[in-house]
């Protein structure tokens, strides 16, 4: 069971990032191009980077015996997160994609929990 949420967690983290990643280049050339003085692109870039390493390490490391997989996925939401977060000021619709990052983190969470209860 537990083995399947992460899957889907996974799955869905890659989906949305890579829907984020594609619209952050989009973003980030057409900065290029008009010179705006926007960095908006960039950090949607980093911000989808994170959360696609994160949702591999916790597809790729689903099956392992120790809690490694899920403490690298929730560092890297974290990181991902608090990025977004630090932005949003400045740019307020990536308060979403840092709510996302979030919400992936605490499945990380969880999942660490879980397994520490199963093992009790």
């Amino acid at each position: 069971m537990m083995r399947n949420i992460k899957l889907l967690a996974g799955i869905f983290g890659i989906v949305v990032s890579v829907y984020l990643l594609l619209i952050s280049c989009y973003t980030a050339a057409w900065n290029v191009l008009t010179m705006s003085g926007h960095f908006n692109g960039i950090i949607g870039i980093v911000i989808g980077a994170l959360l696609l390493a994160g949702s591999i390490v916790r597809i790729g490391l689903r099956k392992a015996e120790d809690d490694s997989g899920s403490i690298i996925s929730l560092v890297l939401f974290g990181c991902a997160a608090g990025v977004a977060f630090a932005i949003t000021p400045i740019y307020r619709y990536m308060q979403g994609w840092a709510i996302i990052c979030l919400m992936m983190g605490i499945i990380s969470v969880l999942m660490i929990m879980w397994k520490n209860a199963k093992k009790e």
